[in-house]
């Protein structure tokens, strides 16, 4: 198997074949070029959302001191150090994709004894479900149905195995508003395209279990810096998508067998569709009137041209 070579820059690893004008050109940038590239090293996901302007006021320099940077790298201008930026962060992602829907290792000995393994198993499972249920708040509830039906756009991320969960959500809530947008955290392209577009009190629905792809921190920050809500479902407050100002569901989904079972976040997607529907009052009678005139007009359409 070969191993891409590695090289350390700035307190950072950082792969040859994505950054090698970097790791050549390093030691030609000044002292506050360096400070900025260390910065962009620390969290190569930002690289991907940020503008040359936004760069700029964060770093307290001037863009042209930025270019001046991109230009001792290598690069012709900022667009291309995003570039690379972008495949290096491509590449972390896909590996992460890779290795997040295998099972764990069972120890042969609790293999053996599956009769006691899968009373384990169903125990547990009562339990996480009467600690779930015991703990989310029919407050919080009807507050993300109701940001959510206020929100000119809803954006919902999962990345790698906790996509299951948030296209799921799209299925379920689509029905009720015509404005949700489902995002996939590995297609840079899709995220950036949608971080853009965002306008305050728009909603963000971020959801990630382990294992917990780090750059939907960024994504939940750069919603949060638009001013859009976010709402996190996962299953610790470490998790990255959590933030002081997002409101947080957790939902325990570590089995003995696989690192997350869905039950319960599926189930608590049932629970905010549900309070969208009561928070809609007379709407929802409406759409579901309109959905029947729709399914009578074709039904009559069909028997018209097929008598």
């Amino acid at each position: 198997m070969n191993h891409i070579k590695k090289f350390i820059i700035g307190g950072q690893t950082v792969p040859d074949d994505s950054f090698q004008n970097i790791n050549k050109n390093y030691q030609n940038l000044t002292r506050k070029q360096k400070e900025i590239l260390d910065m962009l090293l620390s969290n190569p996901e930002d690289v991907c959302y940020i503008s040359l302007k936004d760069l700029s006021e964060r770093s307290n320099v001037s863009e042209v001191t930025i270019l001046r940077m991109c230009k001792r790298l290598g690069f012709k201008n900022f667009i291309e150090l995003k570039k690379a930026f972008r495949v290096h962060t491509e590449r972390l992602v896909k590996n992460f994709m890779e290795t997040s829907y295998f099972s764990l290792d069972l120890p042969v000995a609790q293999r053996e004894n599956k009769w006691a393994v899968m009373q384990q198993i169903l125990q547990n499972a009562r339990t996480q479900s009467n600690e779930f249920y015991s703990t989310v708040q029919t407050k919080n509830i009807l507050q993300t149905a109701r940001l959510i039906l206020q929100a000119k756009t809803v954006l919902i991320c999962g990345q790698g195995a906790s996509s299951v969960v948030s296209e799921y959500f799209y299925r379920r809530i689509s029905p009720l508003i015509s404005n949700a947008v489902l995002v996939h955290p590995e297609d840079m392209d899709n995220v950036q395209a949608s971080l853009v577009k965002l306008h305050p009190d728009d909603h963000v629905i971020a959801i990630s279990f382990p294992r917990y792809y780090t750059a939907m921190r960024n994504i939940v920050q750069y919603a949060e810096y638009r001013g859009a809500n976010v709402t996190a479902i996962t299953d610790n407050l470490e998790s990255p998508v959590v933030t002081p100002n997002s409101i947080n569901y957790l939902c325990d989904t570590a089995t003995e067998v696989f690192y997350n079972s869905y039950s319960l976040p599926i189930e608590l997607v049932n629970l905010i569709a549900s309070g969208m529907v009561l928070e809609m009052g007379e709407n929802y009678d409406k759409l579901v009137s309109d959905a029947h005139e729709v399914i009578h007009f074709i039904n009559e359409s069909d028997s018209e041209q097929n008598p």
